[in-house]
């Protein structure tokens, strides 16, 4: 159960209660995660026009304090915890921030050391990292930034690093550069399954290695400068251990199918396989026994694994005529699907290559083909909503509706809200592709805070008091402008602030006003 959802809503404390003109800012927390069972001083980085301000997590062993230095906080990682990214917003009278993440982990972690910004200054790390225990360095790329590290490595010794900044939401394009102990470049890492880079390197000598952290601009720039900013926080996994690869769980391995013609043939649906991309620029061929006027949903899954594949979906008639060629998938653009609706009987060639023509051990993926069922997914626009005493809010909601879903909805809010707050219109036809509800406080409602989940219930046509609880409804992070994974993809966790209304005007108020038109 989140922090501060142990009640319905909660009422803003006493030093809460004056009227702000903006709500708290976060952009992002430094360190961004922490070890379990410790004690940990975080730094808020955002803007707060009061101090101290409340905080909120949907994780039940984190405790967050403000200290007495603005933008400062304790935050207490209960021992026995469970690891995991855990969800943090700051809460004032005026609103609450948006929410980022703060990692809970098991694994060893320090800070950067400035001044590393040259191979000269590089930071050491041989004491704290060794065959035994990784280590999680977390820093910050701030602008014109780089960092540098010292690593020694022995022949034949692998180093593993893999940088989250992208997937903490820092608004940047990071590299990781490996030099050699005589200062030449040996390694270079971008792009994985989103922006952030995983550089694996086997040492060809001993000695002194230097690993280079960098970024360019996200959204991409025409300067060619290093990029960074107060926000751009970092979390640097290493480890000198032998890796573990991606675990797939699948029905079937692809080398286990029959072969026909260059082509694997697949089992009847519904069935899914595990494969690779074993050479650079390879391409899969798998043959479909379909049936004339059933729908097959076929899925390719190797980005949602956090695999680097970038997978490239094509599907052909019987004839080997093209019916569909696609790399994005309706549910998560960065995969391939397809809903195949066979026009005739017969074997469909189902095609899977990498867009950039990629291939080795790392380039895996799924193939799934299923028989689909109605589908239903509902997100909505916004995560943190404000809301005046005696005025109206709107919860705007997508409906996606797959595959013949037609059943009307009803909306819920959990845990129920506090007296003078209702919740209207919360109810969709079996049609509609979009709902909008509407939050109402009463003259008399009191500033507060209110963290709930928004679920959805469906009804049945036949038998309007019979529901089927469907969950809650969920915000998503992944915008048109995301490049892969965060860290946390999307939140249930919805929260409402309660404020009173402005002042009215004093009379003078109002003449400057009309001057001022």
């Amino acid at each position: 159960m989140p922090r501060l959802l142990l009640a319905p809503a909660f009422l803003l404390p006493v030093f809460l209660l004056p009227i702000l003109h903006a709500t708290p800012t976060l952009d992002a927390l430094f360190p961004a995660g922490g070890r379990i069972g410790q004690h940990v001083e975080v730094t808020a980085v955002g803007e707060f026009q009061s101090w101290p301000v409340e905080a909120w997590t949907d994780h039940p062993d984190l405790i967050i304090e403000p200290t007495e230095k603005k933008g400062r906080f304790r935050f207490t990682l209960a021992k026995g915890a469970e690891p995991r990214p855990a969800l943090v917003r700051l809460l004032d009278a005026n609103g609450s921030s948006a929410a980022k993440p703060f990692v809970l982990s098991t694994t060893a972690e320090t800070r950067e050391a400035e001044p590393n910004d040259h191979r000269t200054k590089a930071q050491d790390l041989n004491a704290t990292l060794d065959l035994k225990h990784d280590l999680i360095l977390n820093g910050i790329l701030k602008k014109g930034d780089t960092d540098f590290l010292r690593i020694h490595l022995d022949k034949g010794q692998t180093l593993h690093a893999r940088l989250h900044a992208y997937a903490l939401g820092s608004l940047i394009d990071p590299f990781l550069r490996l030099l050699s102990p005589n200062g030449q470049p040996i390694a270079l890492a971008s792009d994985s399954h989103n922006l952030d880079p995983v550089l694996l390197h086997r040492a060809d000598v001993s000695g002194v290695h230097y690993l280079q952290l960098f970024a360019v601009s996200h959204p991409a720039a025409t300067s060619v400068a290093f990029a960074g900013s107060d926000s751009s926080v970092y979390r640097l996994h290493l480890s000198l251990r032998p890796t573990k690869p991606v675990s797939i769980t699948a029905d079937e391995r692809e080398n286990a199918l029959p072969e026909q013609n260059g082509s694997r043939l697949l089992p009847e649906p519904p069935v899914s396989i595990a494969a690779t991309l074993a050479e650079a620029g390879e391409t899969d061929s798998y043959l479909l026994p379909a049936k004339k006027g059933k729908t097959y949903l076929v899925s390719i899954e190797a980005q949602r694994l956090q695999l680097p594949t970038d997978p490239v979906l094509t599907v052909h008639r019987t004839s080997g005529a093209l019916l569909k060629e696609t790399d994005d998938s309706t549910r998560n653009r960065f995969d391939a699907d397809y809903s195949l609706k066979a026009p005739t009987d017969g074997l469909h060639i189902l095609t899977v290559r990498d867009r950039f023509l990629r291939g080795g051990p790392a380039h895996r993926y799924r193939l799934s083909v299923t028989l689909p069922n109605p589908d239903l997914l509902v997100t909505i626009d916004k995560a943190e909503h404000v809301l005046e005493a005696n005025g109206t809010t709107q919860l705007k909601l997508k409906l996606d509706r797959k595959h013949g879903h037609a059943r009307p909805l009803r909306f819920e809010i959990r845990p129920p809200l506090p007296i003078g707050l209702t919740l209207e219109d919360a109810n969709a036809s079996a049609s509609a592709k979009t709902a909008t509800l509407t939050l109402r406080a009463s003259l008399n409602t009191q500033p507060l805070h209110h963290p709930f989940r928004l679920h959805l219930l469906a009804l049945d046509e036949d038998n309007v008091t019979k529901e089927t609880d469907l969950g809650p409804v969920s915000h998503s992070y992944l915008t048109s402008q995301a490049r892969g994974d965060y860290l946390v993809n999307q939140t249930t966790q919805l929260h409402l602030t309660v404020k009173l209304p402005p002042p009215p005007k004093k009379p003078e108020e109002e003449e400057e006003d009309e001057v001022e038109d």
